[in-house]
C-alpha cells in the first residue's frame, strides 16, 4: 500500500429496498432553542446501551450541545443534555461548534474537538466526564486550545485514541507553512495535556502534493499507523482534489506516505475518515466528482471505486461503515426525493450491487429527516445516524434501521 494505487471502475447494479425500515428515534427541537439542532459527527453507544453525539448549533450558548439518548422499556429514547458549549459567561473558553462527535475511554468518559473557542478562539479538544453520583452533572474540561504558533487552528474531525490514552486528530487550518492544517497528537501526563504536531500538510506550498485541508479525523490500523484523507491538495501547484495519506511511526518522528491522489474524473474532496474490513482493506468516501459528478465510494488494495448516480446518493461526506461483507453509507443529496440516501454496497465478482435502503425527505414535511451528515454505527443489528435537518422541527433527527 506504499505506492500510488490506481482506481478500478467496476460494473454497479442499483436496486431499491423498504422505505418503511426506517424509525426516528429523537427529533431535535423538542426543547426549542434550548434543545440541540443540526445533529453531526459519529455517534457511539456505551455498555449500557445509551447513545452518544454532539449538535453543531442550539443549547443555551448557541454554539451545540453533547447529548445522551438512553433507551426506556417502551422503546422510546429519553434525551438528556450532558452539556451546552460556549456556556454563558464563559467567553466561549470551553469550546463552541462540535463537528466530529465521541471517542469513549474505557471508564466512561467523552472526547471530542470544537471548531472554534477556547483560550484562541480556534477551537479545543475537550473532555467530559460523567458525574461521580447518580443524577449530577456531567464536567468539561478543555485540554487543548488550538491557535498557538505552530499549532492547528479548527478541529472539524473526530478522534481516535490508543491504547494508552493519547488522542489523535486533525485541523483544518495551521499557524504553520501555508496554514493547511495538521495531525497531532496529545499525551495526558502529570502536568496536563501535551501536543505534538506529527505531520503539517502543504510545508512547501505552492506543492501540497503530501495534501491539504483535511476535514476528516484520522484511522488505526492494527500495525500502530495512521490513515486519512484531505479535502484538497496533491499537486504541486494548484489546488488539487485532496489525498488519501498514511502516517507510520519511524525513530525520527511520523512518517507520510500518500497512498492515492484524488482527481475530478475518478472523484475528490472527501470530508469522510478511512474504514477498514477485517482484511485490512481501506475504504472510503469523496463527496464531489466522478461520472455524475455525485462522488462515490473508494477502496484501496485491492483497488476499486464505486460511483454514486444520483439515484443511489450523490456527495457522501461521511465515513462508511462496514459489517458483514457490505458496506453502508450516507449521502447528503440524491435518493428518490433527492434530499439524501442510506444505501448498501456489496460485491460477488467485479460486481458491486448498490441498494438503496431509505431515501430521506419521504413523509410529508421531512419528517423522516433530510440531508443525513454523521457516520453509521452498529448496534445489536441497528445502524443509527443523524440528519442534519429535516424532522418535525427542521433541527435535525437520530433515526435507526435495521441492518
Amino acid at each position: 500500500m506504499k505506492n500510488r494505487i490506481a482506481w478500478l471502475v467496476l460494473t454497479l447494479l442499483l436496486g431499491y429496498a423498504s422505505f418503511a425500515q426506517e424509525s426516528v428515534i429523537y427529533q431535535f427541537g423538542v426543547y426549542g432553542s434550548t434543545d440541540g439542532a443540526t445533529p453531526n459527527g459519529g455517534l457511539v453507544f456505551d455498555r449500557a446501551g445509551n447513545l452518544y453525539g454532539t449538535t453543531e448549533v442550539g443549547g443555551l450558548g448557541s454554539a451545540g450541545i453533547a447529548f445522551e439518548l438512553s433507551p426506556l422499556q417502551d422503546g422510546a429514547w429519553q434525551e438528556t443534555i450532558l452539556y451546552n458549549f460556549c456556556s454563558v459567561g464563559s467567553g466561549c473558553l470551553d469550546g463552541g461548534i462540535p463537528l466530529g462527535g465521541f471517542v469513549l475511554d474505557a471508564i466512561g468518559n467523552l472526547y471530542g474537538t470544537t471548531k472554534f473557542g477556547g483560550a484562541n478562539g480556534e477551537g479545543t479538544v475537550f473532555k467530559l466526564s460523567p458525574p461521580s453520583q447518580q443524577g449530577g452533572s456531567w464536567t468539561e474540561q478543555v485540554l487543548w486550545s488550538f491557535g498557538s504558533v505552530g499549532d492547528g487552528l479548527e478541529a472539524n474531525g473526530g478522534l481516535a485514541m490508543d491504547g494508552a490514552g493519547n488522542l489523535y486528530g486533525t485541523t483544518q487550518g495551521g499557524t504553520v507553512g501555508a496554514g493547511a492544517g495538521v495531525v497531532f497528537e496529545l499525551a495526558p501526563g502529570q502536568n496536563g495535556w501535551t501536543e505534538s504536531i506529527l505531520h503539517a500538510f502543504c510545508l512547501n506550498y505552492p506543492d501540497c502534493s503530501d495534501g491539504a485541508v483535511p476535514e476528516a479525523g484520522v484511522t488505526f490500523d492494527k500495525a500502530g499507523n495512521l490513515y486519512g484523507t484531505t479535502y484538497a491538495g496533491g499537486q504541486s501547484r494548484g489546488v488539487g482534489w485532496g489525498v488519501t495519506y498514511e502516517l507510520s511511526p519511524t525513530q525520527n518522528g511520523w512518517k507520510e506516505t500518500v497512498l492515492d491522489v484524488f482527481s475530478s474524473e475518478k472523484g475528490g474532496r472527501s470530508t469522510a475518515g478511512i474504514t477498514f474490513d477485517p482484511e485490512g482493506h481501506l475504504y472510503g468516501s469523496v463527496e464531489l466528482g466522478g461520472k455524475a459528478q455525485c462522488g462515490g465510494i473508494f477502496r484501496l488494495s485491492p483497488p476499486g471505486s464505486f460511483p454514486l448516480s444520483g439515484g443511489n446518493g450523490c456527495q457522501p461526506q461521511a465515513s462508511v461503515l462496514y459489517s458483514d461483507a457490505a458496506l453502508y453509507g450516507t449521502s447528503t443529496l440524491g435518493g428518490a426525493y433527492s434530499e439524501g440516501a442510506i444505501f448498501k454496497l456489496t460485491q460477488k465478482g467485479d460486481t458491486v450491487n448498490s441498494t438503496v435502503l431509505h431515501s430521506f425527505c419521504e413523509l410529508a414535511g421531512c419528517a423522516d429527516g433530510s440531508e443525513p451528515n454523521g457516520s453509521l454505527t452498529l448496534s445489536n443489528g441497528q445502524i443509527y445516524g443523524a440528519t442534519g435537518i429535516g424532522g418535525t422541527n427542521n433541527t435535525g433527527l437520530i433515526y435507526q434501521m435495521p441492518e
